[in-house]
Order: structure tokens, then C-alpha cells, then sequence
């Protein structure tokens, strides 16, 4: 029943803004025109963040869950659904039950088997009940962990040398750098580069980013497949200089990997 009923409705909720531990709620403009109906979604604790006093181990982490109910049958009441990392299938789903002090709070607590050096994304979605329905409330669990290993470069590459385009014209020139995380590609957070003047003072007061995105500005051919890129245009308005293009990457938890440097010479024709 969840398979044919929740995956039509999380693709198309699967691209609205949620809040994380807030309620986001989508609703009839006309609550009279759908009963019952919930709103307010209320989780608690609404993330989860590891620290490395947590250490490295199994971990069950539990969550109370309150929304407001209107309208339902003395019978009937809301029911809660788990997913885990955008799946379509629930891995954990339950019934609340009315407060005992507020005739509209419907209650219920859940738990999580987790590692604490995992990092986790959950959507918990509650609806005014089992049957499909297009009232409902969903809010997000991030979960960070305890990062055990840096991000490592396993590679890089540049032109050594670029000539400076005769008058207008301009050459592209494409910096990359190959990335891998043990913890998961997830775990990066940034890959950097920047350049490292003759003198030592660095071109860039920020480091520029690279993407792995295949996007058409960063100049990246291919998204997702570990190759983070960026993208420079030289023409005539360049002037000759001796650089050191310098790559790192850091991780969700600020690790950060070694720094690899290449030559780079912007040189006259």
C-alpha cells in the first residue's frame, strides 16, 4: 500500500523547500474542503549532530513527534512514515495517538538505529491518515556524524603553460581535480583552488570552488563522477606571470586533505 500510494506523492513534494524539524505543510486553501486535516509538525530533536566525544559506534536515537489534528473520527487518527536518503518505500510508519492534555495534539515517539559516524538525510511525513489524501505535513532530519577520514586528491590537472591570446581572442582553460572520501562522496564539502603568486601572497583572498556538477559555468564535463572542476578565461589583457595553482578539499566534519600544487605560467606568444 505505501509503495503505490507514497511514490507518486514524494515525487512531486520531492521538489519543495523543506525546513528542517518545521513543519511544511501543503493543504487545501479550504480546510472544510478535506476532513480530517494536520498541520504544525513538530519534531524533536530536529537533527542530529555527532561530535567526536561521541566516538565511532551504534547508536539509537529517539524523537517525539506532536502535530495538530482536526476533524478526525473518535476512531481514526494521523499516522507518521519514515523515509531514509529520498527512498520511496517507508522503513518505519506508526499511528499517533491524541494527548491526553490538548484535544488537537496527536502524539507519537519513534527511534532511529543509526552509526554515529554516518551522515543521513530523513523525511518524516504524517498524514491524517492510512488512505491517500492530499492534506498531509512533512519536515527533514539531518543527520551529521563524526567524519573518520579526510577527503583525499587523488589527482589534478592543468596546462603548465597557457600563451596569451592575440587581441580578441581568449582561451579557456579547465582546472580539475579528482576527489574521493572513504565516509562517501556525500562527505565532501568543498573542493578549493587557488594561486600562489612568485612573491608568496596568494592571487584570491577566497579560494575559488569547484564543482562537480556538470554545469556549463564551471566549465565540469560530467556531474557526480568525482571530478571537480573549474574554469578560467585568458585573453590579451593577461600579462605574463609564473603561478602555483594549489587544490584541496575539505569534508562535512572540516577535515581536510593534503594540498597539491602544479605549476601554472601565463607566458607571451
Amino acid at each position: 500500500m505505501l509503495n503505490t500510494f507514497f511514490k507518486p506523492l514524494l515525487f512531486i513534494t520531492g521538489v519543495l523547500a523543506i525546513v528542517t524539524g518545521c513543519d511544511s505543510t501543503i493543504s487545501p486553501k479550504d480546510y472544510n474542503d478535506i476532513s480530517p486535516f494536520v498541520s504544525n509538525l513538530q519534531i524533536s530533536p530536529d537533527s542530529l549532530l555527532f561530535s567526536a566525544s561521541d566516538g565511532q559506534k551504534d547508536t539509537t536515537v529517539t524523537f517525539a513527534l506532536m502535530v495538530d489534528g482536526f476533524e478526525f473520527e473518535p476512531d481514526s487518527a494521523p499516522y507518521y512514515y519514515l523515509f531514509k536518503d529520498g527512498a520511496f518505500s517507508a522503513f518505519q510508519e506508526g499511528k499517533l495517538n491524541l494527548s491526553s492534555n490538548n484535544a488537537n495534539l496527536y502524539e507519537a515517539g519513534f527511534s532511529i538505529e543509526t552509526q554515529t559516524f554516518d551522515f543521513e538525510e530523513y523525511s518524516v511525513l504524517v498524514t491524517p491518515g492510512q488512505s491517500t489524501g492530499s492534506n498531509y505535513v512533512q519536515a527533514k532530519i539531518v543527520q551529521l556524524g563524526v567524519a573518520v577520514n579526510a577527503p583525499e586528491i587523488l589527482e589534478v590537472n592543468n596546462p603548465e603553460s597557457v600563451v596569451i591570446p592575440s587581441s580578441g581572442n581568449s582561451t579557456t582553460v579547465r582546472f580539475t581535480a579528482k576527489v574521493t572520501d572513504i565516509d562517501g562522496q556525500d562527505n565532501i564539502e568543498s573542493v578549493f583552488l587557488n594561486f600562489r603568486n612568485p612573491d608568496g601572497s596568494l592571487l584570491s583572498a577566497n579560494p575559488f570552488v569547484m564543482l562537480d556538477d556538470g554545469g556549463a559555468e564551471s566549465g565540469d564535463l560530467s556531474p557526480a563522477d568525482s571530478i571537480f572542476t573549474d574554469t578560467f578565461i585568458i585573453d590579451s589583457s593577461n600579462t605574463p606571470n609564473n603561478r602555483t595553482a594549489i587544490y584541496w578539499a575539505i569534508d562535512k566534519a572540516g577535515l581536510s586533505s593534503d594540498t597539491l600544487e602544479t605549476p601554472f605560467n601565463i607566458v607571451e606568444n
